[in-house]
Formats: C-alpha cells, structure tokens, sequence
C-alpha cells in the first residue's frame, strides 16, 4: 500500500473530508489531493504533521508496518494534562491568596 492510499484510509476512518483534514494540518485541499492519489510526495514536515495528526508512525504512512494504536496514543497525553490541570489548582487551593 503506498503512502497515499494509507493517508486516504486514516482520513476516512476519521471521516474527515479532504478540505477538513487539509485545515487541520496546515496545507491545501488540493495538495492533499495529490498526496492521496500519489501524484506528489509530501515533504518531511508535512509527513509529520499528519503522521502526528493520526499518531501513527511516519514510517507506517511511508508503507512500513510500525502503525502506534490510537488507544495508546491518547491514553499517553490524557494523564498529562490532567496532573497539570490538578497541580495548578492544587497550588490555589493551598495558597489561595498568592501568587505564584
């Protein structure tokens, strides 16, 4: 499976259309069109962008078989963000009347 085909498939499992996706990372409609449909290759940057929009490896939308699963990728930055979310307001509740 070539990397357009493999952009083509994550994108419709997300059941995005090709303009949504293309706004969500950064490029035109039509360039994402011709990475789908392998007329171009996209460049490193742009591989990345989607490769971290779908938390799958640049590696697997380059044809390799390293895909991370989506459970994993979004169990992996809930927890930060919420300690962070708790610390901060650990620290106003300790010390209600001061700045940190």
């Amino acid at each position: 499976m070539k990397y357009g085909q493999r952009i083509c498939l994550l994108r419709e499992e997300k059941q995005l259309t090709q303009g949504e996706l293309a706004e969500r990372i950064g490029i035109s409609r039509a360039a994402l069109s011709h990475y789908e449909n392998n007329r171009r290759e996209p460049d490193f940057e742009t591989l990345k962008h989607i490769a971290d929009f779908f938390y799958v490896n640049v590696d697997y939308l380059l044809g390799g078989v390293g895909q991370i699963h989506k459970e994993e990728a979004a169990h992996q930055t809930k927890p930060a963000k919420l300690l962070g979310y708790h610390i901060v307001h650990f620290k106003h509740w300790v010390y209600p009347n001061r700045l940190l």
